[in-house]
């Protein structure tokens, strides 16, 4: 097969799944969700996006029956049924379940699994990316892999109509919980996060309810500290973007990118080679893990 999909226990070709026209991701986009990159047939760091997607239904109360051997044995079967199983993208996402219009939580209603797998070459990791920086207008739950992603479809899109290549969402205010108040600080990309090389130090934004956490995120930390280079997690500014010596971008299916332009001006270049070091870093990982 060049794809395949899974709902509720019938699989078939992505193009022939059928959804319930009230499953509640459909009326309300009442769901989580998580990716995963397979390389080599083996999937990549799988038991953190596993913790991440169930903390996710923990954070929306979706009570989610599925075990996590229960989720590999149904990805691994996806995932034997392709012709290409080389590089694959794992998705994965759970409705609240199927019932009428409501808005409150419909009783005696089952969650829903949807999953489907694909070919998913990774490619351009020496291109560097053109940043377009937007407004941060989403709420504070952005720690919660919600299938809700008007906001960052919104910021993407800006930033394709900008010639760009990824967003940077910029809050214009942000008070955390201890009511520290911040000001034009960046959080992340709008399906990305976002980090920076300056003097030496990987600086990226803390873990909270603005920024989703990222699994690259999280391994290029542990990677870093390993490897004698200094980590700082706080918020870094819009100003202070535009003024690092590399800008990076990391995701699971981007791994790590650097960006070599800023709304149109020129951005970076100023330490490729702790660039490089990290980029490298994460690659062997990968190569190291899916063995």
């Amino acid at each position: 097969m060049k794809n395949a999909a899974y709902y509720n226990g019938t699989i078939s070709a992505i193009e022939d799944i059928k959804v319930p026209l009230e499953d509640r991701a459909v009326y309300f986009g009442d769901g989580v969700y998580d990716v995963a990159f397979c390389h080599n047939g083996k999937p990549f760091l799988i038991d953190e996006h596993f913790d991440r997607f169930y903390n996710s239904c923990r954070l929306v109360r979706i009570d989610f029956p599925y075990t996590r051997e229960q989720l590999l044995e149904i990805i691994t079967d996806l995932i034997s049924r392709l012709d290409d199983r080389s590089d694959v993208l794992i998705y994965w996402q759970a409705s609240r379940g199927t019932a009428p219009r409501n808005h409150p939580f419909p009783e005696n209603s089952k969650a829903n699994l949807l999953m489907y797998v694909k070919p998913k070459k990774i490619t351009k990791l020496d291109v560097p990316m053109k940043l377009h920086t937007v407004d941060d207008i989403r709420y504070e739950m952005c720690n919660v892999k919600t299938i809700n992603l008007i906001p960052n479809i919104l910021a993407a899109q800006a930033a394709i109509d900008a010639g760009c290549d990824e967003a940077v969402q910029i809050r214009r205010r942000l008070f955390e919980e201890d009511g520290t108040e911040y000001r034009d600080v960046v959080t992340e990309g709008a399906h990305t996060n976002i980090s920076i090389l300056k003097n030496g130090e990987f600086i990226t934004a803390p873990l909270g309810h603005f920024i989703l956490p990222g699994i690259a995120r999280s391994h290029l930390i542990g990677l870093c500290r390993a490897n004698g280079i200094p980590v700082v997690e706080r918020y870094i500014t819009r100003a202070e973007l535009a003024d690092a010596d590399e800008i990076m971008i990391s995701s699971t299916t981007t791994l790590v990118r650097r960006a070599c332009e800023l709304d149109g001006a020129p951005v970076g270049g100023r330490d490729t080679a702790l660039f490089d070091r990290i980029q490298q870093l994460y690659v062997e990982k990968l190569d190291r893990d899916c063995i």
